[in-house]
């Protein structure tokens, strides 16, 4: 049977596919940059060597560079593994100017396709005589998570009053962080940080506040983000302060939670004993296949607000030639990767760089830091309610 689905516009880019298995049903979402106008989807039994197939045609769409990157190639192909629960892998290709999402099956499924949001199609895969499995997230969450809301409320059919913003100071305890020219402790410099940001969001936004320490205290990675989850936090900030082998590297720059986007950020990641490591992790099968599906459109539209605003009010008082931008950036960092909310890790300047650790040890710099980041934080709403 085949299926019509209509928008308004065209789309551009096939950008995330995230796969959720259950009992003789599986679910798969898509998400491009824009909406999709006229996909089309089927099902086909298997034939010959063929395997039974749901697929899915997405006109007027490309597929995503990083996406295409991230799978194995064949040809004009891509292929993400599956190998659970009766769908062997998902295959993508790009027919000129058409992406082709095809869900190769060991025996034919019923198909439906659902929107989620404005830029979601989300399959449905189901063994006709099998029921419902209810354990898979359904459109109404997935919508929900993709703006922004954690997936407790949305279980609790709860919705508070006023949004709670987690903010984390990095390090502190027995883990001052890197440590500067002049012996200046990175928990320190994100202790400072982090109280003038709560201040300035208590004082001038109608949100709560919650730092994950406010003390020089070691608290451990899991448990800062287990906190912002606990208290169905609407976004996680957490402050950091920058270092590198060389004293001649200097700036500022802001990360979300994705794949190393280059060597140094890799390197950031892994000096903040943050990298992830698959067999660390403790979280359930759904929050690791959400973590970044959902959030990560918006966290990396947070980060980039986040760093426009904030070298905006430096160079606003310090003048370009003092405050070096080095954009937004992606890496697997230990304390984003379990957030059920939009997170960044924002690195403030480089403690191993003179000019830069003197900036952060001022006043100054740390208010207008601090008032760049509420200005994001104030935008970042201002545009989810529109």
């Amino acid at each position: 049977m085949m299926f019509c689905l209509l928008s308004a516009a065209f789309a551009g880019e096939l950008e995330q596919i995230h796969v959720f298995i259950g009992e003789e049903h599986a679910r798969v979402l898509l998400l491009t940059d824009s909406p999709v106008n006229g996909a089309t989807a089927r099902s086909t039994p298997a034939k010959g060597s063929s395997p039974a197939r749901g697929t899915v045609l997405l006109p007027g769409t490309g597929l995503d560079a990083a996406l295409a990157e991230a799978y194995v190639r064949e040809e004009s192909h891509f292929f993400i593994p599956v190998d659970d629960g009766g769908v062997s892998r998902v295959v993508l290709a790009d027919l000129s100017g058409t992406v082709q999402v095809g869900v190769e099956m060991s025996e034919t499924r019923e198909l439906t396709v659902t929107p989620v949001g404005e830029v979601g199609l989300l399959l449905d895969l189901r063994v006709a005589t099998s029921p419902v499995d209810t354990s898979l997230p359904d459109a109404e969450l997935l919508g929900a998570w993709m703006e922004g809301v954690s997936l407790a409320r949305v279980g609790e059919g709860v919705s508070k009053p006023r949004r709670l913003v987690v903010v984390d100071p990095g390090h502190g305890g027995h883990d001052p962080g890197a440590t500067g020219c002049t012996g200046t402790h990175e928990a320190d410099i994100a202790l400072q940080l982090s109280r003038r940001i709560a201040r300035e969001l208590e004082e001038r936004l109608d949100v709560d506040v919650v730092m994950t320490r406010d003390e020089d205290v070691f608290i451990p990675l899991g448990d800062r983000a287990a906190m912002a989850n606990a208290l169905n936090a609407d976004l996680f900030l957490s402050i950091h302060a920058n270092a590198a082998p060389a004293p001649t590297a200097w700036g500022i720059t802001t990360f979300y939670m994705d794949t190393a986007s280059d060597a140094g950020a890799a390197r950031v990641a892994s000096r903040e004993n943050a990298l992830v490591v698959e067999s660390d992790q403790s979280m359930d099968r759904l929050v690791a296949e959400l973590s970044v599906a959902g959030t990560s459109r918006l966290s990396r539209e947070l980060a980039g607000t986040v760093q426009t605003e904030v070298i905006k009010e430096l160079q606003g008082v310090y003048g370009p030639e003092q405050i070096r931008d080095l954009g937004v950036q992606t890496a697997l960092f230990y304390v984003l990767v379990s957030t059920r909310m939009p997170a960044i890790l924002y690195e403030a300047s480089f403690l191993t760089h003179p000019e830069d650790e003197m900036r952060l040890r001022q006043p100054l710099f740390q208010e207008k830091t601090a008032e760049g980041i509420v200005n994001a934080v104030e935008i970042y709403f201002e545009t989810q309610e529109d």
